[in-house]
C-alpha cells in the first residue's frame, strides 16, 4: 500500500527531500513526526512492511500501521509520536504479518 510520495524508512533511516538523513529514534525523527502524516516502514532483512498514518482521535493524534493482503486491509495501533521507536515499528510489522497469516485462505 505504499505511495510514491510517501517517505520510506529502511534500515532505520531515511533521507528527507532536503537530503537530510534522519535516523529512527533520534531527536530529528521525533521532530519530523510532528509534521509528518504518513510513512512506509520496512524492517531490516525482511520483506514485511507497513504504512503508518497519523490519525486524529478525539483531541489527539495517534499512529496506526496498515498492511494489505489481497482485498483485506489489516491494521495495528502504533501509539503516539513519542512511542514510535524502531523496536515498536518492528513489533508492529510482526503483528501485521501474524494477522495476515491468520486470515482464512492464506
Amino acid at each position: 500500500m505504499p505511495y510514491g510520495d510517501t517517505p520510506w524508512i529502511r534500515k532505520g533511516q531515511f533521507l528527507t527531500e532536503e537530503g537530510e538523513r534522519i535516523v529512527v529514534g533520534s531527536p530529528a525523527w521525533f521532530a519530523w513526526l510532528q509534521t509528518a502524516t504518513s510513512f512506509c516502514y520496512q524492517p531490516d532483512n525482511s520483506a514485511d512492511r507497513l504504512t503508518a498514518r497519523k490519525e486524529k482521535r478525539g483531541h489527539q493524534f495517534y499512529w496506526y500501521g496498515y498492511a494489505r493482503n489481497a482485498a483485506k486491509l489489516h491494521n495495528v495501533y502504533l501509539g503516539k509520536s513519542e512511542q514510535l521507536t524502531r523496536l515498536r515499528l518492528d513489533q508492529a510489522c510482526a503483528q501485521l504479518t501474524q494477522k495476515v497469516m491468520q486470515q482464512p485462505g492464506y
